[in-house]
């Protein structure tokens, strides 16, 4: 067994249920705003990194207590000919003079390096790739090597290098995408259906997860056309092979006549949000938009729970808007469903009125 530290992002609690999800045999150690340490069989950092959404990195952990003595030793140990970039990042811990006090040492015993810094405490994924250096995480009573970050570019090209984008149907995040799928915790061989497909942004996730049976559906023929376009785009960009893809126009109110019963795995999806916002609507106005959108949601769930296997599990967007102080969220009753998540999974960004809440239902 190995100890692991994996820095979340933004949204932590979803981070957390997502590396649980994932990772269910892990026995976490310790927790903190914005770190989990875990204890796990050994781990390829990279590979794990790769398979998760919303986490930033991901360390070896090296101990209880850093010292300059342990963290000396280390780059020694790994340091090669030439420069070593080195760079400590704190998360939940203030910093120090560590990094000063190593640097000097190592160059009193020759070795060439340089103390890699930014203005916050911890050094971003952007800034250890791009210096490719030696960084050390620091959180209370543990510290660790980082193994790996996050692929920010894979990220930005599949996001913004796809050939077709719409701000109306396809705003998902490719995280998030990804945090749904893995949040499903749906066997890769399994079919997997996005019933409100947009740009295909869930399916594309899917297909690099590793996922060889995905479906679609939307009730525009333009988000079809998009959704298609898409995937074969980034299986062609990936190198795909055997994936097979279905991508219809339907409504998903009926999708029990385009899908037969108990056939689909699993269901990760994001429907229709409700309209663009000010800031300024009034309470009459939301509940408006709610009873829509409740009526909706309603519909689909009752289609979700013809086609969807026992046992299988929606992991869906809802819209929860904050507005003036005050929260307002769907009144959805999932028929035949138990509920699995916490009521705590939320993806937002900052001043974002219409925040998601991300919540997972388990057929009975």
């Amino acid at each position: 067994m190995a100890e692991y530290i994996f820095i979340l992002g933004n949204n932590a609690e979803l981070s957390r249920a997502e590396i649980a999800a994932v990772f269910p045999e892990a026995e976490v150690l310790a927790s903190g705003q914005d770190f989990l340490v875990v204890q796990l069989a050994e781990l390829n950092c990279q590979s794990a990194l790769n398979r998760l959404g919303g986490t930033i990195k991901i360390g070896q952990g090296l101990g209880r207590a850093i010292s300059v003595d342990k963290v000396e030793q280390k780059i020694m140990a790994l340091a090669k000919s030439g420069k070593v970039n080195f760079g400590l990042s704190y998360y939940g811990v203030k910093p120090g003079n560590l990094g000063l006090t190593i640097k000097k040492r190592l160059k009193e015993r020759g070795i060439s390096c340089r103390l890699v810094v930014s203005r916050n405490q911890a050094l971003s994924a952007v800034v250890v790739k791009k210096n490719k250096c030696l960084d050390f995480i620091v959180v209370p009573k543990w510290w660790g090597l980082t193994g790996a970050v996050q692929d920010f570019e894979a990220y930005g090209h599949r996001d913004f290098g796809r050939p077709k984008s719409d701000s109306r149907s396809g705003m998902i995040p490719p995280k998030l995408a990804k945090m749904m799928l893995n949040l499903s915790q749906t066997d890769f061989k399994e079919k997997i259906l996005d019933p409100f497909c947009g740009s295909g942004t869930i399916l594309a996730e899917a297909a690099a997860l590793g996922y060889t049976n995905l479906l679609g559906s939307d009730l525009s023929i333009k988000a079809v056309t998009d959704s298609r376009d898409n995937l074969n785009w980034l299986l062609d960009e990936l190198a795909l092979s055997g994936v097979s893809v279905d991508i219809s126009q339907s409504d998903a109110r009926d999708l029990a006549q385009r899908f037969a019963r108990h056939s689909i795995g699993a269901i990760v999806t994001e429907p229709y949000l409700g309209p663009p916002l000010t800031g300024r609507e009034g309470p009459r106005r939301i509940r408006a938009i709610s009873s829509e959108l409740e009526d909706l949601y309603q519909a689909a769930l009752g289609q979700f729970v013809k086609i969807l296997k026992p046992s299988g599990r929606v992991v869906m967007v809802f819209p929860q808007w904050h507005l003036a102080g005050q929260t307002h969220q769907l009144g959805v009753k999932a028929v035949g469903f138990v509920r699995r998540d916490s009521g705590r999974l939320i993806y937002r960004r900052p001043r974002q009125i219409v925040w998601r809440q991300i919540r997972i239902f388990e057929k009975q």
